[in-house]
């Protein structure tokens, strides 16, 4: 992490900036004080990514879970919600 005064916030803001557009945080200090930090965004999270930290269920889990499903009694009708 990098740590600037605010004058050098100030004088040096593209190379800041750029420090930033690396991924790098910026601390901030004013008279030896912590200001504030800048993080740059956090990156999106691709569906695929998501997946793969999901935590795995084993098969038996999986084909426990379809059997509940199955014995509450549900069907593959589709259904307006919206009519009566």
């Amino acid at each position: 992490m990098t740590v600037v005064t605010a004058t050098d916030l100030a004088r040096r803001t593209n190379q800041v900036l750029d420090t930033l557009a690396h991924g790098e945080s910026v601390t901030i200090k004013r008279n030896n004080t912590v200001l504030g930090t800048i993080t740059p965004p956090q990156r999106p999270v691709t569906v695929r990514e998501a997946l793969e930290r999901m935590q795995k269920i084993s098969r038996e889990v999986g084909e426990r879970f379809k059997a509940d499903v199955r014995d509450m009694g549900f069907d593959d009708e589709v259904r307006d919600p919206w009519q009566q």
